[in-house]
């Protein structure tokens, strides 16, 4: 456990969006303060004030926020349940491990249960350190949504993906601290496909149009079980099943891809 810090709950208040969307860039995906002017605008609106964004707060800065939206989820025939929903659950990385978000969750579910809520639910990967949050807060697993694909141009995407790691490069601190001195290069086999390399260097990825004679990593898999360590399956039970052939890589080095595939830098 990190060193304890001093922090206050409470609602959010205007002049937090530039500190919000910072975290949430960095947790999520790249986002302006402006969108989250729009996004708070829009839930008071629609809720009627009755959706809240409460945020945790050190020296005057925001680093941790809980959304809680209520939505009636159809159980049966003309049949609702309020839920209190669980959404934009992110800390900044230079403060998580201190108990913030817990409390802050904690907060959020008692805000629930006051307004009526009988349930609160939430959407999230269950092969991240979060999950071990929402757990030990008595969430339980009970559903996986399945995600149908089909790879027409897989070329394309394979840049694609490129593209969108070095746009979330920008935001990570932890990714951008992992991958500062991080020079490798890394062949993905994909038995559907060929041979697909990149490069990491100075902390930007590229692809390469010619896998290299010596790479530092080379994994063998199909485009299902990829996509999969990607979305939400553990790297170990790929492996383990015989799904996925890590045919050449250091431990430190698979540590790094083991994190970049998935883009799970949460600790």
């Amino acid at each position: 456990m990190n060193k304890e810090v001093k922090y206050a709950i409470r609602n959010v208040q205007g002049g937090d969006v530039q500190h919000i969307a910072r975290i949430i860039s960095e947790c999520f995906w790249p986002t302006t303060p402006r969108q989250i002017k729009e996004w708070l605008r829009r839930d008071e609106r629609e809720s009627k004030g009755a959706t809240k964004t409460f945020v945790a707060v050190v020296d005057g800065k925001v680093v941790s926020q809980v959304v809680v939206e209520f939505i009636n989820v159809h159980v049966g025939e003309g049949v609702y349940v309020k839920t209190g929903g669980i959404a934009g659950v992110c800390t900044d990385s230079d403060y998580r491990k201190r108990g913030i978000v817990t409390n802050l969750m904690k907060h959020a579910l008692e805000y629930a249960k006051q307004k009526g809520a009988s349930n609160s639910s939430l959407y999230t990967g269950c092969c991240i350190p979060a999950h071990r949050v929402y757990s030990r807060l008595g969430f339980l697993d009970i559903e996986r949504w399945p995600m149908y694909i089909k790879l027409i141009d897989f070329s394309y995407v394979f840049s694609t993906w490129l593209r969108e790691w070095n746009k979330l490069l920008k935001h990570s601190k932890l990714a951008a601290k992992a991958l500062q001195h991080w020079n490798k290069t890394v062949v993905l086999e994909i038995s559907e496909y060929d041979r697909f390399a990149f490069r990491c260097r100075n902390g930007r990825f590229y692809r390469l149009k010619t896998p290299p004679k010596k790479p530092n990593v080379i994994l063998s898999t199909a485009i299902k079980t990829l996509l999969e360590v990607m979305a939400d399956l553990s790297w170990e039970d790929a492996v383990n099943s015989g799904n996925l052939e890590v045919k050449q890589g250091s431990n430190s080095d698979i540590a790094i891809v083991k994190k970049l595939l998935p883009w799970a830098w949460s600790e």
